[in-house]
């Protein structure tokens, strides 16, 4: 089978509870190698060594930490990045759901004008009118199991986005 359809072929499978383990364990998995490679170049740079500092970096720089997540995890790395992608998106397309129901609670509270309220409403409306939810598309089983982990895994989701863009913007 061409790379090609592979790719497309896992892109397919369908997501499952075992999946949502895997994902957080993953994250989890990776967040722990981000921070030994944060200390490291920590070290590094109070040393003034810049072979160890660079030394530190390689296995961020090439994501060799979600390498070998998959590898603990005992999963093909492509299908390991399609499940950490898949519910990354789920995750934040709900974050964005919630946030706009968050505001048209508070549009009472805001000391805008009757107008301007009403105006806001609408685009706010507007907003969540267009965004699909995430979790309609997951079987049910899986839909309660990650509605009810998201805020743990929304935690996980933004360390280590938070710790590679830390180590990769220095």
């Amino acid at each position: 089978m061409p790379a090609a359809a592979t790719v497309n072929a896992d892109a397919e499978v369908a997501l499952a509870v075992a999946d949502l383990d895997l994902y957080q364990r993953g994250l989890q998995l990776e967040i722990d190698a981000l921070k030994l490679a944060q200390q490291r170049l920590q070290s590094a740079r109070e040393a003034h060594d810049d072979v160890s500092e660079s030394a530190a970096l390689q296995p961020v720089l090439t994501r060799q930490y979600e390498r070998n997540a998959a590898k603990a995890l005992n999963v093909d790395l492509r299908r390991y990045r399609d499940v950490k992608r898949r519910f990354g998106d789920i995750l934040v397309l709900g974050e964005y759901i919630d946030q706009l129901n968050a505001q048209l609670e508070q549009l009472h509270q805001s000391g805008m004008s009757t107008k301007q309220r009403a105006d806001q409403r609408k685009a706010i409306e507007e907003a969540r009118a267009k965004a699909v939810d995430p979790y309609a598309v997951l079987d049910v089983a899986l839909r309660d199991a990650l509605k009810q982990r998201a805020d743990a895994l929304v935690r996980l989701r933004i360390d280590n986005r938070d710790l590679v863009q830390e180590l990769t913007s220095r």
